[in-house]
């Protein structure tokens, strides 16, 4: 199984939304019910009532939950979670690796990255494609000298991402900060399992070429193929979502 990256949390009150988040995602807590009462989370905890306050307060922004002062702090449906929310992404990948989330990734990426990869080909700047370029490099190179999983992944997430913000467009740029947790997850699960690190380079390079030679449709005909590759790969290793 793959080793998952938790999120960096610097305060109590974040140690424990987290702890709640992926409790709440992974269905533990079922929409529609409400969270144990403030006391008893206190007590779970060994926290404070500001400390679960806190807690409570950030699950709210994310739309995980709803408070009332009539019925209390209840669980919201799955279509009212903020779905890009970098916690929310991450705890859910977090919760359980399911074939859903995979799909939806996915779904969500080839919508948008071949057009990008299209942008990135026609409006990329020298800079923007020196960037390609260096991730590119830099993920053959990790290939070749065997690096760790986490130091592959890391170029190819970088690669993916200077593809987008060579779009210039800021909903993409937005859209790809925003799945940033998800896409690492992705590359690192793709990483720990390339059986074939050729053909993933040489996937990689039809994307490069294209742009660099300001080939737009081609670009985004290769990102694409890439990206279905990489879920054909990745739905193996995934569980059947509940």
């Amino acid at each position: 199984m793959l080793e998952r990256e938790l999120l960096p949390v610097g305060t109590m009150s974040a140690q424990v939304a987290n702890h709640i988040g992926v409790r709440i995602v992974s269905g533990e807590f079922v929409p529609g019910t409400a969270l144990p009462i403030e006391s008893e989370l206190c007590q779970t905890y060994g926290v404070s009532r500001t400390t679960i306050r806190e807690a409570v307060k950030s699950l709210a922004g994310k739309r995980l939950i709803e408070v009332s002062p009539k019925i209390g702090t209840r669980v919201l449906p799955f279509a009212e979670w903020n779905l890009l929310d970098r916690d929310v992404l991450a705890w859910r990948l977090q919760a359980q690796f399911d074939n859903k989330i995979v799909e939806d990734i996915f779904e969500m990426r080839l919508c948008f990255e071949p057009r990008a990869s299209f942008l990135a080909a026609r409006d990329g700047t020298a800079d923007d494609l020196a960037k390609i370029e260096h991730y590119f490099h830099e993920l053959v190179a990790a290939y070749d000298q065997k690096l760790p999983i986490k130091a592959t992944s890391e170029s190819a997430l970088g690669f993916h991402l200077a593809v987008i913000n060579a779009s210039h467009n800021g909903l993409f740029v937005t859209i790809g900060s925003a799945v940033k947790s998800a896409l690492r997850v992705s590359s690192e699960m793709l990483q720990q399992h390339a059986a074939q690190p050729n053909e993933d380079i040489a996937l990689h390079d039809a994307v490069r070429t294209a742009i660099l030679a300001r080939r737009p449709k081609e670009a985004a005909d290769a990102m694409t193929r890439l990206l279905a590759a990489s879920r054909e790969r990745m739905l193996p290793l995934t569980v059947d979502a509940a």
